[in-house]
Order: C-alpha cells, then sequence, then structure tokens
C-alpha cells in the first residue's frame, strides 16, 4: 500500500519537524516498547502518528469519548495512542486512540486571507490557521479557510497555545449556520464566575439553567478546566447559553500520566515558555541538567516552536523531559503537476525540485471527487495529478523535506509561495530553488520579501512564468 512506502525510507533521515524517528520512550534495539503519545494523525495504513505506523486491529478507538472505528479518524486529527512501538521505531500496534476535538462551535470572526492562513474568533476562542491547517467542509460553496465566514458552525482540532488559544491542525465546517436544538460545544479555562455566568477567553457564558456534571462539591471555580455544551446556541447579545458544564480532564488541560510512565509529545510550545520551562498542549514540561536537546539548546524555547518531548512524569504529573528536538516550520508552498515520482526512495518531483517525504509528511487526497482515503506517493499521476505541498529546507543536509502533500483538482495555474532568495538574472528571481520570470508583473520584489505568485511552470526550461505576483506588506 501507498502509505508504506513513504514510511519506511527517510523517516531515519529526515522529519517534517527536522526531527529523527522514535517510537517513544524507552525504545531500543530490541523488541517492542511500550508508548504512550500524543500527535496528529498524518495518514493511514493503519494510522500514522508522530512517524510510528501503528496497526489498529483489535485497538479501541474513541472519538469524543463514543466508539469509533479507524473510518471516523481522519488526517490532521490530535490523538492520544497507547500501545507498543517496534525496537525501529517505524511500526506499532495501538491499544487504543482516543480524539476529542477542541471545540464544535459558532465562528463570531473571521479573518483568513487567500491563502488560507489567519484567525477566527470561535465561541470566544482564537483558532490560528496556517499551512498545516487540514480544512474539510459539508457546506456547499465552503470550500477552504478563506471562505468560513461568522455564523458558520466548525469543529476543530489543534494545539493549545494557552487557555484561550488554539493552533488549528483540522478544521472541518459541519453547517452553514446554528440551528436551536443542534449541540454545540467548547472546552476552556473558567474565567470571571459570577452565580450565573464566567466566561472563556472572549466569550460569557450563561450556566444558569445548565446541568453540572461531575464538578468536584458541585459547584464552579475560576481556573477550572470544563467543557461547555449548548443546545440553545447565543442569545442576542452574544453570550453563550450552556445546557451542560461538566469536568474535563481532571479539571486541568494537561495529559494524565502515572508517575514514571513515558510520553511523547509533538506540538508548537505554549504561551509563558521559559528555559526551565514550558507548555505543551496543557501539559507542564520541566528541563533538568539531564535533559538532552537535538537541532537546538535550552535557549531556542520559545513561544510557538515545534518541538518533540519525550521523557517520564513525575510525581506532580509534570512530564520531566529526557529529550527535546526543534522543528522547523514550512517555508514554502508550491501548486502544480506532479512530475516524477520514486515511491521507494520517498521523493516526488514537482517544478524541478525534488521534495522527500517521511512518516511526518502529511497526506491527504483533496479532489471533490474519487478521493483515496489511504493515499501516499504510490496513488499519484505523474504528469496527470496536480499536489500541493509545504515544505522547508533542512540546514545540516540541503534536502528539502515535505511536511504536507496533497491532491487537488486541476487548475489553470501553478502556484508558489515563499521568501525571495536572490535575482539570478534581469527580470528573474528564485523562491524555494524555483526560478521565476517576473517580468510580464512589474516590479521586481527585493531579497528577503515573501511573496504569492500565480503563473505557468514550463518543464523544458524549468522556469516558472509569472502571470500574478503579490508582495506581503
Amino acid at each position: 500500500m501507498s502509505i508504506h512506502t513513504r514510511n519506511l525510507l527517510g523517516i531515519a533521515i529526515l522529519a517534517s519537524l527536522g526531527l529523527s524517528a522514535c517510537g517513544g520512550g524507552g525504545s531500543g534495539s530490541g523488541g517492542a516498547s511500550s508508548s504512550f503519545t500524543s500527535g496528529t494523525i498524518t495518514g493511514f495504513g493503519s494510522v500514522f502518528v508522530n512517524g510510528v505506523e501503528y496497526e489498529t486491529g483489535g485497538s479501541r478507538i474513541s472519538v469524543d469519548g463514543s466508539p469509533a472505528t479507524e473510518g471516523d479518524l481522519a488526517v490532521g486529527m490530535r490523538v492520544v495512542v497507547r500501545g507498543s512501538v517496534d525496537g525501529d521505531g517505524r511500526r506499532g500496534t495501538a491499544t487504543s486512540i482516543e480524539y476529542a476535538d477542541e471545540l464544535e462551535g459558532i465562528v463570531q470572526t473571521a479573518t483568513i486571507a487567500s491563502n488560507g492562513t489567519g484567525s477566527l474568533t470561535v465561541m470566544g476562542l482564537t483558532v490560528q490557521v496556517d499551512n498545516g491547517t487540514f480544512f474539510e467542509s459539508r457546506v456547499t460553496g465552503i470550500n477552504g479557510p478563506a471562505d468560513i465566514a461568522p455564523g458558520n458552525v466548525i469543529e476543530v482540532s489543534g494545539h493549545r497555545l494557552d487557555d484561550n488559544t488554539i493552533q488549528a491542525t483540522l478544521i472541518e465546517v459541519k453547517r452553514a449556520a446554528f440551528t436551536p436544538g443542534d449541540e454545540i460545544e467548547v472546552k476552556g479555562v473558567i474565567g470571571n464566575l459570577t452565580s450565573t455566568t464566567f466566561r472563556f477567553g472572549s466569550m460569557t457564558i450563561d450556566y444558569s439553567s445548565a446541568q453540572l456534571d461531575n464538578i468536584p462539591g458541585g459547584a464552579l471555580s475560576n481556573g477550572l478546566y470544563v467543557q461547555v455544551k449548548s443546545t440553545a446556541g447565543l442569545d442576542s447579545g452574544g453570550t453563550l447559553l450552556a445546557s451542560k458544564v461538566e469536568l474535563e480532564s481532571g479539571g486541568d488541560r494537561d495529559i494524565d500520566g502515572n508517575e514514571g510512565e513515558e510520553m511523547e509529545l509533538v506540538g508548537p510550545i505554549g504561551t509563558g515558555s521559559s528555559a526551565s520551562s514550558f507548555s505543551l498542549n496543557g501539559t507542564r514540561v520541566r528541563i533538568t541538567s539531564g535533559t538532552r536537546f537535538e537541532h537546538g539548546s535550552a535557549g531556542s524555547i520559545a513561544d510557538g516552536v515545534e518541538v518533540k518531548v519525550e521523557g517520564r512524569f513525575d510525581a506532580s504529573g509534570d512530564l520531566v523531559a529526557e529529550k527535546i528536538e526543534f522543528g522547523k516550520a514550512a517555508e514554502t508552498e508550491i501548486k502544480a503537476r506532479v512530475e516524477s515520482v520514486d515511491p521507494a526512495a520517498g521523493t516526488l518531483v514537482v517544478m524541478g525540485l525534488t521534495l522527500s517525504v517521511d512518516g511526518f509528511t502529511m497526506f491527504k487526497d483533496d479532489r471533490s471527487s474519487n478521493r483515496v482515503r489511504r493515499f501516499g506517493l504510490d496513488d499519484l499521476n505523474p504528469g496527470t495529478d496536480r499536489v500541493e505541498v509545504d515544505f522547508y529546507r533542512d540546514d545540516a543536509s540541503g534536502a528539502l523535506v515535505a511536511r504536507k502533500v496533497e491532491r487537488k483538482d486541476d487548475s489553470l495555474s501553478d502556484k508558489l509561495e515563499g521568501i525571495v532568495e536572490g535575482a539570478p538574472a534581469t527580470g528573474q528571481i528564485t523562491v524555494g530553488g524555483v526560478t521565476v520570470d517576473v517580468s510580464g508583473v512589474g516590479t521586481v520584489p527585493a531579497t528577503g520579501r515573501k511573496v504569492e505568485i500565480s503563473g505557468s511552470y514550463d518543464v523544458g526550461t524549468g522556469i516558472l512564468v509569472a502571470t500574478r505576483l503579490q508582495i506581503d506588506s
């Protein structure tokens, strides 16, 4: 199956985070080791999480607390996987996979550019959307993040950067508008508590008629992490009318682990980080003198930086980091026809660039029809299929590493987005290693500027002829 071949090679060399592959804490050169990991689903065959292909036969799968099957999971969902991982760190067996969305609610504000990046306010929480966010829609006419509008009902999976901010890995538009009687839900930390209301970020929640479920002592308190459900929606003043308030994750946002239990976490560092500790998806990570670093140091820790952490829980529930590896965000995005594919080598060629993929690369067939669920390099048809690829250049090897590969419907133009690297000749620039003829679109942008380009790529000359160029401010 195609998804297997994409995982077998590149994984020990490169990862989309710029990380080496690992099967979780305690893995060695021998047989399988126990695994407890939290990360984003990157593909199927069975399920890929954090570079490991987990077989799911016989595993318990749950979605929002209800029994589910592998078919209910999707690329971009952030899940918690328990099971075992083989000594090579590439394959494992999942005993359980748990998925719970961060919210399913009404969009209040939408500020997303045509390239699909920006932010949303949903039920009082800020949702950040970038090139790594996957998108689904059940609503005709809403075909991408830029089409999302206030009033739409969306489901969001992602990483919590702080109490009120989510970095989205998956957004699904569920309905064009809220209908009273439908259930919406949002998780958050209680603030500004009164006898009848509290706040999540910018949203006031009226719980005066709500059922309190599993709340300690039967009374709410500031700082408690809860899930709010509503079938009434928002009142005329924008207040959310809660039908139920229930305790979430024991009352705080962290992952609960037993003392000495091994854990692997992947994601962006939350706000308020320091060289001694930081938050990762709500779990506090402590750095000690014994913590090992790869591709960085304690000085590299900063809010929003992507990392992979391996460690063990201490008696207080903190994850004591044994190893921290620093990642690298995608720098360039291209959309063009596939020129060639080498599944055995784990590469594809687009716009003359050889792009490496591995177990961390997110794969998705995003065509409007005839989609392949277990989609990988083997499913690509050179000369016919068009893909959108986000990638970065590895500093050590110089290789171009794909973080996301999506097969798209055909379109009339090719696209390129990234940083201008230089001007090899009059009327030309290079972006992400691609030579672009900008002689027909006006001013030549300066080196270091970020640009979005539409045009036509000539395979014979290896040049993208621009018909439209936008310079980001």
